[in-house]
This record gives C-alpha cells, sequence and structure tokens, in this order.
C-alpha cells in the first residue's frame, strides 16, 4: 500500500513527531501542504492529513 501523509508544520513541530511515528508504521512519505502536486495523488492508496491545534482550531495555514 502507498500512503501519504500531508502535514503542516508550525511552531514546535509536535505535529511531525507524531507523522513520523504513523509514517514509520505505513511506510508512509510526508511531505508539506505545498509540496503536494494533486497530479500524483492517484498514485496513493491512502492520504493522511496532519495539523496542530490552535485554540481548538487548525492553524490558519493549514486550511
Amino acid at each position: 500500500m502507498e500512503a501519504l501523509l500531508i502535514v503542516n508544520l508550525y511552531h514546535h513541530r509536535n505535529t511531525l513527531k507524531v507523522a513520523r511515528a504513523i509514517a514509520d508504521t505505513l511506510q508512509a512519505q510526508i511531505v508539506a501542504p505545498n509540496e503536494a502536486k494533486p497530479e500524483a495523488l492517484p498514485e496513493f492508496d491512502l492520504i493522511g492529513f496532519g495539523s496542530g491545534i490552535y485554540g481548538a482550531k487548525h492553524h490558519p495555514g493549514a486550511a
């Protein structure tokens, strides 16, 4: 199974720590939102998204 994690990183990078643990288990690639290529997405069986939570909301840059 091909997996991709699209992760917005900001501040302490705790989201990256979680994403790395998931990526190690799934043998997934991790990319930033601006690095994800829409034309490549059909190659993946599983696509996950991650962002830190600030004030009960996703970081504004993650939208």
